[in-house]
């Protein structure tokens, strides 16, 4: 007896028809696509710190750490510098040390800030034919400090940095260096800082002299107190940043074309009062003169760093672990990465990130990483949409340091669940 055709089979391909015509009307988001480069396979396990700049021609520049291990096991951290030159990465060893900031000159030659522990803060720059260092601060710098170096409109170098327990402000003249407290705190919390010079050379700095938990509230939070320091009629200004509380921590600032100042911060809050997991909602800022005018990038992630920096049209590109948003003059658009470090912009909307990633566990090993992918690919859309259920990540294997310094936390950054993204 003849079959009949299976009903099930004809339904499916009506559904399945139906399925074609609706997603194709759905306009599809592009993915950032990423080309990665090993850029040197010496990097130092321990010292993650590989700040990009791009020069005149877009082209990167990263200074970071490398480390030699001697006859006797003894590893001994080099400060590097390496620039891709259109066809090649080219690398150069500048001194013993660890690097910390880098910045290029109006001749595109690098300028390198970097220490060695318990040892003076260093400064070198490239001539054009060899590398000129100079003592920032002859006082030891300890292993936990950190310091930063931008150029005003002469050329000249300044520097900020921390020890532990003090703001350090630093600047040449050309020959000597002039050297300033800007503040201090004896409990010796002063883990990080952001500083850039604006239009007028005017510094401001960002640190945090403490840090606090509030169980109080049925979420409880984690967060700081973060102080701002511009030097104002020949004296510093301190003031605590008026920010929507609770402030859990904050980025890098950036100066934009017209010379206003903009920073990233986050807002922290645990998941319950029970579940003490920190998610964190990402803020970009920008400095109004008297305050920071605020607007919400993504909410609720797990994050350890973040990295902002601004495009030729001044839109700001923001980076962290798992997470890319960019602006698109509407709206944010915001989406999964495996892709995450120190970030540049070039003109032509290129993003250039460096990062560091142990070998095989090694606390030594690492290799320093560099990837670049066009980020106007994913903006200038006709309808603006945001994107508010980005995928959500946690964290459970890759070293971070923490605040006190004498301490390291491992964790690996994983995809917990990944979410459709719904048009507003």
């Amino acid at each position: 007896m003849k079959k009949k055709p299976h009903l099930s089979a004809f339904f499916s391909l009506i559904i399945l028809s139906m399925l074609l015509i609706y997603c194709s009307a759905i306009p599809v988001r592009a993915a950032l696509s990423w080309n990665v480069q090993t850029v040197d396979d010496r990097a130092y396990a321990t010292q993650r710190r590989c700040p990009i700049v791009l020069d005149s021609k877009g082209l990167p520049h990263i200074a970071y750490t490398d480390v030699r291990v001697e006859s006797d096991r003894h590893q001994t951290p080099l400060v590097m510098y390496a620039n891709w030159n259109g066809t090649s990465w080219k690398t150069q060893q500048i001194a013993l040390g660890n690097a910390l900031s880098l910045v290029l000159d109006a001749d595109d030659h690098p300028h390198v800030l970097y220490h060695r522990s318990w040892k003076p803060l260093m400064y070198a720059t490239w001539t054009g034919s060899r590398w000129d260092i100079q003592t920032v601060d002859p006082n030891t710098f300890s292993g936990g400090g950190f310091g930063l170096i931008a150029l005003d409109s002469n050329g000249n170098p300044h520097v900020a940095y921390n020890d532990g327990t003090t703001i350090e402000y630093a600047f040449s003249n050309g020959s000597d260096w002039n050297i300033q407290t800007v503040a201090t705190d004896e409990s010796g919390e002063l883990p990080n800082l952001s500083f850039v010079l604006d239009k007028n050379d005017t510094p401001y700095i960002l640190y945090s002299p403490s840090n606090y938990a509030d169980y109080s509230q049925d979420v409880g939070i984690r967060a700081i107190n973060v102080t701002l320091a511009t030097y104002q009629n020949s004296s510093w200004k301190i003031q605590p940043l008026a920010l929507p509380p609770p402030t859990g921590e904050y980025g890098n600032m950036v100066v934009d074309s017209k010379g206003g100042i903009h920073s990233i911060f986050t807002k922290h809050h645990f998941v319950s009062s029970e579940n003490k997991t920190t998610l964190s909602t990402i803020l970009y800022a920008s400095w109004n003169g008297t305050g920071w005018d605020t607007q919400t990038v993504v909410s609720d992630i797990s994050l350890n760093s973040m990295r902002l920096a601004l495009d030729s049209r001044d839109y700001p590109h923001i980076i962290s672990d798992g997470v890319y948003a960019g602006w698109t003059g509407t709206a944010w658009e915001v989406q999964a990465t495996d892709v995450s470090g120190y970030l540049a912009v070039d003109a032509g909307g290129n993003l250039h990130v460096s990062w560091n990633v142990a070998r095989g566990g090694s606390w030594v090993s690492a290799s320093l990483m560099y990837a670049t992918a066009n980020a106007t690919e994913l903006g200038g859309y006709t309808n603006a949409r945001s994107y508010t259920n980005v995928p959500r990540f946690s964290i459970t294997d890759s070293c971070v340091r923490s605040h006190n310094r004498n301490s390291h936390s491992c964790y690996r950054l994983r995809l917990e669940k990944e979410k459709i993204a719904t048009k507003h």
